[in-house]
């Protein structure tokens, strides 16, 4: 059975390994100033993210981390889905799914009529959950990385 908690009912240390792993997978390091810094934005208070964390026979074994954003083109507000993470031994057991149906639930009673989030192009796996899930959109994702050089003709 799929427990979903707030992401404050289990330790940090639980979450630090599930957020560990899933910083690994997209092939990004750590630290633990880091995952302190992002515990800390847990409480939403500062930053507005919140968690969620999937319990399987008590265990923390997915957590998700989510924050309201505004759309001013439809004049409502959405939900952005940053972190989805389910532990390998987990997946294909209704967790992720479990997981993001609370999320729909919590974007429903805040009156958010959209759920956003995004994920590397090469993650094939997580694509076709997440196919059932919602559709792609359509737009294209930059970044521009304040004082470096990211790469783009400056004009």
């Amino acid at each position: 059975m799929v427990e979903i908690v707030e992401i404050r009912q289990i330790e940090f240390k639980k979450w630090a390994e599930l957020y560990r792993s899933y910083a690994e997978f997209y092939n990004v390091t750590m630290t633990e100033d880091q995952l302190r810094k992002v515990w800390a934005w847990l409480d939403g208070y500062e930053t507005e993210l919140l968690g969620l964390a999937a319990l399987v026979d008590g265990e923390a074994r997915g957590i998700i981390h989510y924050r309201r954003f505004l759309r001013p083109l439809a004049a409502e507000i959405g939900i952005f889905l940053d972190d989805i993470y389910v532990c390998q031994t987990a997946r294909r057991r209704g967790v992720g799914n479990a997981l993001l149906r609370r999320l729909e639930d919590i974007a429903k009673a805040q009156g958010c009529k959209t759920i956003r989030w995004i994920t590397a192009n090469y993650n094939q796996e997580a694509q076709i959950f997440y196919d059932q899930f919602g559709k792609k959109s359509g737009w294209i994702t930059y970044d521009h990385n304040m004082g470096d050089d990211d790469g783009c003709e400056k004009k």
